[in-house]
């Protein structure tokens, strides 16, 4: 065995698993450039105007604590759910499960920080012009995509595939976690819908490639 080497690389796989889904992963695609050209470049007063309508839902810092709680959650939870179902459980399956869900995240990550270097485009409270300030916490990269709502949707992604009984709650936590987004005045609309197709985007390529690794 070796872990560096060209003859254990299975890079045939990756053009296999996306094939597999390519009706889910084209409109995950189509939706991310719709997010990113059609709401965020040629539709900047409507991400404008529904930024700013969501951030007035709530004034004052009230309500704050519990909004960046949900997102928080939101972006996180992954955590704890691969370390209670590698370490803690007994079925192989949800051994697999942890797996796919780490290897789905660490995938996100990787492509939200790339996305969000090469866009470059600002988030909410640095445009002045908009009145909006930073809730929370005062991020400093890019805003495009979403990471947190990113993260969200392919955790509810991988679980929607695996676990039926909870697919509603992490789809609901998923949703709110991008509108908290908003909410705070850290995301545009168009940075959280880019973040939902990315977060299933990844789910589903990874998936597939489990589900193709699994039955070599």
């Amino acid at each position: 065995m070796s872990l560096l080497g060209r003859a254990g690389l299975d890079l045939r796989s990756w053009v296999k698993s996306l094939r597999a889904a390519e009706r889910v992963i084209l409109a995950c695609i189509i939706g991310f450039v719709v997010a990113l050209l059609g709401l965020r470049i040629l539709g900047t007063s409507a991400d404008m105007y529904l930024s700013n309508a969501l951030y007035n839902l709530i004034s004052g810092n009230t309500l704050v604590p519990l909004i960046y709680g949900i997102a928080t959650v939101g972006d996180l939870i992954w955590v704890p759910l691969v370390f209670w179902l590698y370490v803690f459980r007994k079925d192989s399956n949800e051994w697999t499960s942890s797996l796919i869900l780490a290897v789905a995240i660490v995938t996100a990550m990787a492509l939200t920080d790339l996305l969000k270097a090469a866009f470059n485009l600002p988030r909410p409270f640095q445009i002045p012009s908009l009145g909006i300030s930073a809730r929370g916490e005062i991020p400093t990269n890019p805003g495009f995509p979403s990471g947190h709502t990113t993260n969200a949707f392919t955790v509810a992604t991988v679980i929607w595939s695996r676990y039926a009984a909870w697919r509603i709650p992490f789809i609901v936590l998923a949703i709110s976690t991008g509108v908290s987004m908003v909410i705070l005045g850290l995301h545009f609309p168009s940075d959280v819908l880019g973040g939902v197709f990315l977060g299933i985007f990844c789910g589903t390529f990874v998936l597939g490639l489990a589900k193709l690794r699994s039955s070599k």
